[in-house]
C-alpha cells in the first residue's frame, strides 16, 4: 500500500515539479517507476529507431506555447526510462487535458544533459512529437502539439 502511494503522489506532483523526473524500474537513482495503468490524461509514448540498450530515454512534457518550448523553464515535467532497443515505450501523464508536445533524446552516457558536438548540433539521438520535418532550426510547438482528450498515443522516431 505504502508503494501505491508514493506512485500516486509522484505522478500528482510531477505537472506541478518542472524538474520532477520519473524513471523505469532500472534507471538512474533517486527516480520512481510510473508505469501505463490507462489513467486520465496518460500518454503512452513510443519511441522508435533506439539503436543501443544503454543510457536513458529522457522524455519532456510541454504545454501549448512557442515560448519555453524547447528549453528546460517552459516545460511541464520529465521522465526518464532505460533505453530498450529497438523501440522504448513508456507514459507520462498530462495535468489536464488539452493540447502538448513532447519533446525526447537519448541520453547515452546517462549524464541527465542533452549533449551536443560542434556548432551546437545534437551529439544524441532526439525526436519530437509529430516528427516535424527538422532540418536547419528546431520545429515550432504549432508542428509538435497533439490533442490530449483523456489519454492520447504518441509514436516519435528518434533522429541521429
Amino acid at each position: 500500500m505504502m508503494r501505491k502511494t508514493v506512485l500516486a503522489a509522484a505522478v500528482l506532483a510531477a505537472p506541478l515539479a518542472p524538474a520532477a523526473a520519473l524513471a523505469g524500474d532500472d534507471s538512474a537513482p533517486g527516480f520512481t517507476h510510473v508505469s501505463c495503468k490507462g489513467g486520465a490524461n496518460e500518454i503512452r509514448v513510443t519511441i522508435s529507431n533506439v539503436k543501443d540498450n544503454v543510457g536513458l530515454i529522457v522524455a519532456d512534457l510541454y504545454p501549448d506555447k512557442e515560448e519555453g518550448f524547447l528549453h528546460s523553464p517552459g516545460r511541464l515535467y520529465q521522465v526518464a526510462f532505460a533505453a530498450r532497443a529497438p523501440q522504448t515505450t513508456f507514459c507520462m501523464y498530462a495535468p489536464a487535458k488539452g493540447k502538448f508536445a513532447i519533446s525526447v533524446y537519448h541520453d547515452k552516457n546517462a549524464n541527465k544533459d542533452f549533449d551536443k558536438g560542434a556548432f551546437g548540433l545534437p551529439a544524441e539521438p532526439y525526436g519530437v512529437s509529430n516528427n516535424p520535418p527538422m532540418r536547419f532550426a528546431a520545429p515550432t510547438v504549432d508542428e509538435s502539439v497533439f490533442d490530449v482528450d483523456g489519454g492520447a498515443a504518441v509514436e516519435i522516431r528518434l533522429r541521429g
